[in-house]
């Protein structure tokens, strides 16, 4: 990466310190809402503390420990960009245990190994929760999804246990194997696109939205198809609110990865975020208790001087070893060194081209032959392997925050993630003042249009090479292509959730194109 793709002309106002403190204006009511559902549950036995010390990221960008999410992006540089995504990693990863009915923090830890508890992140609306299956107006800000009865009655958990559940039914990012959802996001979005561990479970996926994104969600009615038509034949676009200094938060979407873990004993676990869930297991479909581990976050935060996004995208250290180079003795979690390739024996309606017989093969980053649901085969290991290398420069952050968390909390499971990298721009377009059809404008794209970027936990199976070949894959290459709910060409904002809205049974204006018949994963919501 050349020096003229890491320092850039537009100069950002401001210098950002993550830190008590930085969002206390009464202007930032968006913020206060966030910070008042984080405090519903605080340890009443922690007490205020002095954060550590901060440290300076880059000439633009210190980052301090601590809850408060950074509201915009200091300075111009890549460099910027991700300490900026360090910095929002941090925040958003703090524990909520941690946060103190006044809006302060605890000294307790960060990232503590074992720790089950939820993080910053994992307090904001689940986006199954946000776009009900009925087109009806979602739950309040700061309900948390859980499982039906009748779920937890074969996962043997009574409603009390069940509130420190996460449910998950996610198993993949992609369309057709979520209870009708409409999932469209990324190439094969007409194909089986799960992720199998070496250790033969599966990944699950949770997506989540800020408070400020909600909101807007639910002032607009948007959570109904019917009203985004509504809003953009107006003339009305859809612009997500965008987070400042002098307003507080705007729109957060973050996309995480958890990884099922069968052995949470063993000490490798201990470098880890855990969590316990809920699940439907993907062959019987019968609910079971289990824990499962991060393996990946996108964070996709929409910012003043950046109103097309922020695009950060973090990985576990251990997930796939790059491709070509020797694996070493790593334990990964997606590749095997003695990989031997797997015949399943696969019912036609379960397949992808309607064999019976197929093959989990060695050859990396293959899309597996069949689906999840109902009657299908489980899961099985899929390889893995990094096809872009980690850029030097995001490597660089990576180093100088490990090495910060590792100082501050040893032996933090949080000194083991890594940015992957930051695509940000050096010349964003202003939203637009009237509806746009898809795919939106990009310009100044950093570190460049031309440079892959891909998540190993959600863009497996297209690290290289985008949907319907539109270039090398990375976050805007499919992301420009988000459209409203209904199969419209309206643009959305950069944000696929809005698809992921229904309209109610009674209306006659639902455009949704034809899903295929394809197995399903059970809807295990209450």
């Amino acid at each position: 990466m050349s020096s003229s793709q890491d320092i850039v002309g537009a100069s950002l106002a401001g210098v950002l310190v993550v830190g008590m403190g930085c969002l206390r204006s009464t202007e930032a009511e968006p913020f206060s809402a966030t910070r008042q559902a984080l405090a519903a549950a605080p340890d009443r036995g922690a007490t205020a503390f002095m954060a550590p010390t901060p440290f300076k990221c880059s000439d633009s960008q210190t980052i301090q420990f601590g809850p408060d999410v950074p509201p915009e992006m200091s300075g111009g540089s890549q460099l910027d960009a991700n300490c900026f995504a360090w910095a929002e990693f941090i925040s958003l990863n703090w524990p909520t245990a941690r946060v103190l009915p006044d809006g302060g923090a605890a000294d307790a830890g960060f990232g503590t190994p074992g720790d089950l508890s939820p993080v910053q992140w994992q307090t904001y609306m689940s986006a199954e929760l946000l776009f009900p299956p009925d087109g009806g107006a979602p739950p309040p800000w700061g309900t948390q999804p859980e499982a039906s009865a009748d779920c937890l009655a074969e996962a043997q958990v009574t409603p009390e246990q069940a509130r420190r559940l996460l449910p998950l039914m996610m198993a993949s990012k992609f369309s057709g194997e979520v209870s009708g959802l409409k999932r469209d996001q990324a190439f094969p979005a007409r194909g089986p696109a799960w992720l199998g561990a070496k250790n033969g479970k599966n990944v699950w996926y949770d997506v989540r939205v800020s408070q400020p994104e909600y909101a807007y969600v639910v002032d607009a009615g948007l959570y109904n198809a019917d009203n985004q038509s509504a809003m953009v034949d107006g003339g009305t676009p859809l612009n997500l609110p965008a987070s400042s200094f002098s307003t507080g938060m705007g729109a957060i979407e973050l996309k995480a990865a958890w990884m099922e873990v069968p052995n949470p004993a063993d000490a490798k676990w201990n470098d880890y975020k855990l969590a316990q869930a809920v699940v439907a297991d993907p062959q019987t479909q019968k609910c079971r208790k289990t824990t499962v581990a991060l393996v990946g976050l996108h964070i996709v935060h929409k910012t003043a001087s950046q109103p097309t996004f922020v695009w950060a995208t973090f990985e576990h250290v251990n997930n796939a070893p790059d491709d070509g180079k020797d694996a070493g003795t790593t334990d990964w979690n997606f590749y095997n060194a003695q990989c031997q390739p797997q015949k399943v024996q696969v019912p036609a309606r379960c397949s992808a081209d309607g064999g019976t017989t197929q093959v989990i093969g060695c050859t990396p980053n293959v899309p597996p032959p069949y689906y999840l649901g109902e009657g299908c085969p489980g899961p099985k290991p899929t390889q893995v392997t990094r096809v872009t290398a980690i850029a030097p420069l995001a490597q660089k952050v990576n180093e100088q925050v490990q090495q910060q968390v590792a100082q501050r909390y040893p032996g933090s499971v949080w000194r083991n993630y890594m940015l992957v990298n930051t695509l940000w721009s050096s010349n964003p377009k202003e939203d637009p003042t009237k509806p746009l059809k898809a795919p939106l404008p990009f310009s100044g794209a950093m570190p460049s249009a031309d440079v892959a970027i891909a998540n190993t936990t959600m863009e497996t199976y297209v690290q290289r090479q985008g949907p319907q070949s539109q270039g090398v894959s990375n976050c805007i290459v499919c992301h420009k292509n988000a459209t409203i709910a209904g199969g419209s060409p309206w643009a959305s904002d950069f944000s696929f959730i809005f698809k992921e809205a229904s309209a109610p049974a009674s209306s006659k204006t639902e455009k949704d194109a034809a899903s295929p018949q394809v197995p399903r994963m059970r809807r295990i919501l209450r």
